[in-house]
């Protein structure tokens, strides 16, 4: 009778558990796609990944993030950039209608034309001390980007 009820409660514990882990894994987004976008030899010193919540994230060590990078650009909502981010291109997130925040590691020097340009949704940006440039353009027609401060480390 005791052994009954133990394996009744194991069996219930199983089946609780076994629920539990499908809920978890259903919780995570899945990767949509991904590919390269460095601009060493071949781009795979810097690759990117989109999961199905809109989260681009990118990974590696590079010296910048290529022109007109990224596919899927209209359910980008949130970009994560390490610290081993150099600058960032031209164009690099240009159209990512959906992004609506950003915030650029302290690795980051420069900032390309148009580089944000067509961001509609962009609402806030955080642009470290360590930029010294950010090209023409990079935040035209993100119309609802309230404020942006600009360090004073910024020269162009």
């Amino acid at each position: 009778m005791k052994k009954a009820k133990t394996l009744k409660y194991l069996l219930t514990l199983a089946c609780l558990l076994t629920a539990l882990c499908a809920f978890t894994l259903s919780v995570h987004a899945e990767i949509i796609d991904s590919g390269t976008c460095g601009a060493e030899g071949d781009g795979s010193n810097l690759t990117w990944t989109l999961d199905s919540d809109g989260t681009l994230t990118i990974s590696g060590t590079g010296q910048i993030i290529n022109d007109y990078s990224f596919p899927y650009k209209t359910i980008i909502k949130k970009v994560i950039i390490p610290d081993s981010v150099m600058s960032i291109g031209d164009s690099a997130f240009s159209g990512c209608t959906a992004l609506a925040s950003v915030t650029i590691p302290g690795s980051v020097t420069s900032i390309g034309n148009r580089a944000f340009s067509g961001c509609t949704a962009l609402e806030s940006v955080t642009i470290p001390e360590s930029v010294t440039s950010i090209g023409n353009y990079a935040f035209c027609g993100c119309a609802a980007l309230a404020s942006v401060t600009i360090p004073e480390s910024v020269t162009r």
